[in-house]
């Protein structure tokens, strides 16, 4: 056991014991060091016009504080109100999808045996029963009470993340010197290859899935005002953010409300979501592959493994985070840091 060997194996250590113990109570001071390593590129760039880095963190900090304020007033206000008058009509409207299913009904005794359709129509009738039920269980008052209860925890996080952020913004050069000073050539040189690719591909792709939310988002936006003209803004940014999870997309949404209307006898309203959840499609498949480059990407088998085991482990932010890591992993094969090529 030489002494390098004994320092690694010392490190390892002492990340499983951080990753284990500090890490899930750490996670707006991670998400902090993470964001201010992608914004430095652009810290650069204002410090070089600015002739400041003091300056153009002040500048480019005040951007995201200022995009950060006027998003929480619209969730405040606007989403806020929305989703609770949504949360209002769910109860009527899984009424009026079991009422709708019962005219279903009647046009399949006329085409099935009784027996199939007894049986089809008892399974439809429980999932509709349980989804309404669900929806009213979701919005009780002690649901409602226990969200209200981590709210000062929640702000407390965001402030921490907030200072944190700046901080972390101002002492990036500091930070890689540190780490230069503390490690051999080699093993800098190493790191420094891997983050490069980590970068690149990683937050890359994320920027990436960014810029092409944001592009959904105008274009759904556009078509709900045609469609839903009162609640076109929250549901446009409802369906933005779930486009940025991987696999579901934007048509995760409109595909199943179009069918919602399409049962419930709404065929014009059915007819218009339909060629918004097209076009959605259409321009994600064509935009996609020119926005995301030649990034590291990821299978649908093995994107849909790694969110349901970061859902498992890490609760709903392992949902996003798995994909990430993965890609992380393969980054960190491709650069030669993990060796693959072994036999059993």
């Amino acid at each position: 056991m030489t002494k390098r060997n004994l320092t690694i194996l010392l490190t390892i250590i002492l990340v499983i014991l951080f990753i284990y113990y500090i890490l899930p109570i750490s996670i707006p001071i991670v998400v902090a060091i993470i964001l201010a390593l992608v914004l430095e590129p652009a810290v650069k760039r204002l410090e070089q016009k600015l002739g400041s880095r003091k300056w153009s963190v002040t500048a480019l900090y005040s951007g995201i504080l200022l995009f950060l304020v006027v998003l929480l007033y619209l969730m405040m206000t606007r989403l806020t109100e929305a989703v609770l008058e949504f949360s209002k009509d769910l109860p009527s409207k899984a009424d009026a999808l079991i009422d709708a299913w019962g005219n279903i009904e009647n046009r399949m005794n006329q085409l099935l045996p009784s027996s199939v359709t007894e049986t089809l129509s008892s399974e439809v009738q429980k999932f509709l029963l349980s989804i309404r039920d669900a929806i009213v269980d979701m919005f009780n008052v002690q649901n409602i009470t226990a969200f209200i209860s981590i709210l000062p925890e929640l702000i407390i996080s965001g402030l921490v993340f907030l200072v944190a952020l700046f901080l972390f913004m101002l002492e990036v050069p500091r930070m890689k010197q540190f780490i230069r000073q503390h490690t051999y050539e080699r093993t800098y040189t190493r790191g420094m290859l891997i983050w490069r690719r980590v970068s690149t591909s990683v937050f890359g792709m994320l920027r990436a899935a960014v810029i092409l939310s944001f592009i959904t988002w105008v274009f759904t936006f556009i078509g709900l005002l045609f469609i839903v003209p009162e609640n076109a803004l929250v549901l446009s940014l409802i369906i933005c953010i779930v486009d940025l999870l991987p696999i579901i997309g934007a048509t995760g949404i409109t595909i199943p409300w179009t069918l919602y209307e399409l049962i419930t006898g709404d065929n014009i309203t059915a007819i218009k979501l339909a060629l918004l959840s097209v076009f959605l499609l259409v321009q994600r498949k064509v935009l996609e592959p020119k926005i995301m480059g030649n990034g590291v990407g990821l299978s649908p088998l093995a994107t849909l493994i790694s969110m349901y085991l970061g859902l498992k482990l890490m609760g709903f932010i392992g949902f996003f985070i798995g994909p990430i890591v993965l890609m992380i992993i393969f980054t960190f094969v491709e650069s030669g840091a993990i060796k693959t090529n072994f036999k059993i």
